[in-house]
């Protein structure tokens, strides 16, 4: 009896070390670089993961299908066991900025469109969408905006708490920036608090003293330059370092008491350059803010991913602005927002996170 049991037991014990083991996944585009940031969900569209600055997911948990949401690329969904090679493909969207002429006028005017989509432990609970009517004046360097935003929670007490203690500040969030990510990195290392250095992929890797923060990656034949960055983690190293400089321990935001020292802010952003590798402001091409946390008093896990999209963009006065705005104004339904992105060629999310936020607006969708 002895002799049958032991090798039953053996096999179990081997099937339970296969089960726990924890299945690494590389997310890349066509080329085979490492696409960082990548939103990966299952089919309920719970957060599984996201990938780090070389593309991994440490860990698949056993979903037996993956989806996958990015702000550059097509959204995909694998099974696990479709898997064979440990590496998922990404297709590059077919996005691109409208083509503009530089005039001598008081204003840049950049069209932007965004979406953000709160998740907790059983999936997305809140989207937020917009269009942004930006404008950049030339002659004071400032940014304002005007936006057109439709929002819609779970319940209408999450949806009236998010639309009005942060709805401002995520409406900032999908407008352009004064400046961008690369040129604050370049501000960062002429300061000393971060450092440049060339890999072999042609990537050009932001570290710090303590670690790998993310990289910038200058396609010059395509004119664009992708910059990812880990910000949270470089404001954290930044502050421990000038704090351990005056000789005292690092003491806590109180504005940061409800979040855990888990949270992750990731930025992933892609700018149009000219044949010398230079941007203006209304080169930006898009961006994704992605942000990570748990909250402490509650226990439970957060996800906000929001993606944001240039649209239109030209140089005008301000006449001429008033008009635009009146000829592109969008109705704040569900549907019109869908039939603006497909017109402006916007990748849709995952299937999954969509299918969520649908029922978030199953009334409207009946209409």
């Amino acid at each position: 009896m002895k002799l049958q049991v032991r090798p039953l037991v053996l096999l179990l014990i081997m099937c339970c070390a296969l089960v726990g083991q924890a299945q690494r996944i590389q997310v890349v585009d066509n080329d085979g670089q490492p696409v960082a940031y990548v939103c990966v969900t299952n089919a309920a569209g719970v957060l599984i993961g996201n990938t780090d600055n070389d593309g991994w997911l440490e860990d698949a948990k056993g979903t037996t299908t993956l989806f996958f949401s990015h702000v550059a690329f097509k959204p995909r969904s694998v099974a696990l066991a479709d898997i064979t090679d440990g590496k998922v493909v990404l297709e590059d969207v077919e996005f691109d900025l409208p083509e503009v002429t530089v005039k001598p006028k008081e204003l840049v005017y950049v069209q932007t469109y965004y979406r953000l989509i709160y998740f907790d432990e059983d999936g997305p609970i809140y989207f937020r969408g917009g269009v942004i009517d930006n404008t950049y004046e030339i002659a004071n360097k400032k940014v304002s905006s005007k936006t057109r935003s439709l929002a819609r929670g779970r319940s209408g007490f999450l949806r009236f708490l998010i639309s009005t203690i942060v709805g401002r500040y995520i409406d900032k969030w999908g407008q352009i920036p004064e400046k961008s990510t690369y040129q604050k990195i370049q501000g960062y290392e002429k300061n000393g608090y971060v450092t440049l250095a060339g890999d072999p992929s042609g990537r050009t890797l932001v570290s710090d003293s303590i670690c790998e923060l993310g990289y910038i990656l200058t396609d010059t034949a395509g004119r664009q330059r992708t910059t990812s960055f880990d910000i949270w983690k470089y404001r954290d190293h930044r502050d421990q370092a000038e704090a351990k400089a005056k000789g005292k321990d690092k003491k806590k935001d109180k504005n940061k008491e409800d979040v855990s020292d888990e949270d992750e802010e990731s930025f992933y952003e892609v700018y149009r350059i000219d044949e010398h590798g230079r941007s203006r402001i209304d080169d930006f091409v898009m961006h994704q803010l992605f942000v990570k946390g748990t909250h402490k008093r509650q226990k439970t896990n957060y996800v906000l991913l929001l993606q944001a999209y240039t649209t239109d963009r030209d140089y005008i006065d301000k006449s001429e602005y008033k008009q635009l705005r009146k000829d592109n104004k969008v109705e704040m339904e569900i549907n019109e927002l869908r039939q603006f992105e497909k017109g402006h060629n916007i990748p849709p999310l995952a299937k999954n996170i969509q299918d969520q936020i649908d029922k978030l607006f199953e009334k409207d969708l009946k209409k």
